[in-house]
């Protein structure tokens, strides 16, 4: 059992580095928050250890925002208009407060990857 554990330590040490690119926009960082989702079920399916609200919350959230922050991009995106497209499209500040709202959720899925380390490690040190 520890073995796997320390295993599964090591696998939620490097989802905690993608969760780092977290902060770079809404679509790197959402690819980024969905390599770190895919990490953390590895680790929890090796390890056995419940995922806490936090980590499963925060990736849900930032996922659920980096993809509505992409499409309304996708939609509002003109390739035949010049590059001063957005200045007067409706449509950029809300992308752009979806962007700051992402980047909140993305601080958060570090704090939830970095607690489920932590979690994992105790219940390593724990076991015998």
């Amino acid at each position: 059992m520890k073995f796997r554990l320390t295993i599964a330590l090591i696998i939620q040490i490097v989802a905690i580095l993608f969760s780092l690119n977290g902060w770079i926009d809404a679509l790197q960082g959402g690819a980024a928050v969905v390599i770190v989702a895919l990490l953390t079920v590895a680790a929890w399916a090796l390890g056995r250890v419940r995922l806490p609200v936090l980590t499963w919350g925060s990736l849900l959230a930032a996922i659920v925002l980096s993809a509505v922050t992409v499409t309304l991009l996708v939609i509002a995106y003109d390739p035949m208009a010049p590059e001063t497209q957005f200045e007067n499209n409706p449509m950029s500040e809300a992308i752009s407060a979806l962007n700051i709202v992402f980047r909140v959720a993305s601080v958060a899925v570090i704090a939830g990857s970095v607690f489920y380390a932590i979690r994992i490690g105790d219940t390593r040190r724990r076991s015998s």
